[in-house]
């Protein structure tokens, strides 16, 4: 039997990030030492409530660590329509079975890097303050991160900006840094998030399953898929939990190598992210770039690690 891999989840719950957490809480591959959060989909306090009462749901106890309450320089911005005014569609959750750890998120990435050097990825599904704050105080703690594995950005069409995207839009400034830092990043864009998509004879699916956790799961969806509708779009992406689902199974994507940085400061281009597609700066390729998926492979992993739960 191999060794787990060992991840500690950045993010910043969030529907999708709700999915990513229970996917990787019910898979026998990975080993997550703890959950850090960020202010992003909606404010730190909350997504960290989220954050508690989710891993409860799955009779677990891990750190769960307060990050950033906003982003680096620029305003806090919020997705509460997309994902409601609690992060989680508005759904109640259960009170959690255990307190916030009282560290600091900077704090115990790199006490658990310490522990763990060069045997840990970091998982960033929400904007990366967290991380360029790690980066930024503790420098020396780069060279014990394994991997950044990080779903964010697009090559091409933004969802928050014509051509930004929220995770990244939200902290350009911290992307920029982690981009710069010289860690591997494995970078799972819109460009094929956008393609992880369910539509509704798999959401029946997912509501006959049975288990409390995947009616929560059909629950919040059909709440995100009211916000999909309303942009015309007839299925549902599932943009942290593809990004998840590589985590366990990097045959699920096929990447492109590219040097890839961020736009701070541009008026009408802030937070894009711009990847060296044809070459022409001559900069070393900095991220491994997700272009493509098995799409049925990723919905199937991701079903079967929900129905686990039961």
């Amino acid at each position: 039997m191999t060794d787990k891999r060992k991840i500690i989840i950045d993010c910043d719950p969030g529907i999708d990030d709700a999915l990513a957490i229970f996917m990787a809480l019910a898979s026998d591959e990975l080993e997550v030492l703890g959950i850090t959060t960020v202010a992003g989909n909606v404010g730190v306090a909350q997504v960290s409530a989220n954050a508690l009462s989710l891993v409860s749901l799955c009779g677990r106890k891990i750190p769960v660590c307060r990050g950033a309450a906003k982003p680096l320089i620029h305003t806090r911005r919020e997705a509460t329509r997309v994902h409601g005014a609690n992060g989680l569609g508005d759904l109640r959750l259960p009170e959690p079975d255990f307190e916030e750890d009282s560290r600091l998120a900077i704090d115990f990435i790199r006490e658990t890097l310490e522990v763990n050097k060069n045997n840990l990825d970091i998982v960033a599904i929400g904007p990366l303050t967290n991380i360029a704050g790690v980066l930024l105080a503790f420098p020396e703690s780069a060279r014990n991160i394994r991997s950044i594995v990080l779903m964010g950005g697009a090559l091409g069409f933004g969802n928050v900006t014509p051509v930004a995207e929220f995770n990244i839009f939200t902290d350009p400034h911290a992307a920029a840094v982690v981009f710069r830092s010289g860690v591997r990043i494995k970078l799972y864009p819109l460009d094929v998030t956008n393609k992880a998509t369910i539509g509704e004879k798999r959401m029946t699916e997912l509501r006959s399953m049975g288990g409390e956790i995947s009616r929560l799961c059909h629950r919040m969806l059909a709440s995100y898929a009211d916000f999909h509708r309303g942009r015309g779009l007839a299925e549902i992406a599932l943009h942290d939990p593809f990004a998840m689902a590589c985590v366990i199974d990097e045959n699920l994507a096929s990447y492109k190598e590219y040097h890839v940085d961020v736009e701070t400061s541009g008026g009408l281009t802030r937070g894009k992210t711009i990847a060296d597609v044809n070459g022409v700066t001559g900069n070393k390729a900095n991220a491994e770039v997700a272009v493509d998926l098995d799409k049925e492979g990723f919905v199937s992993l991701l079903f079967k690690l929900l129905a686990s739960l039961k």
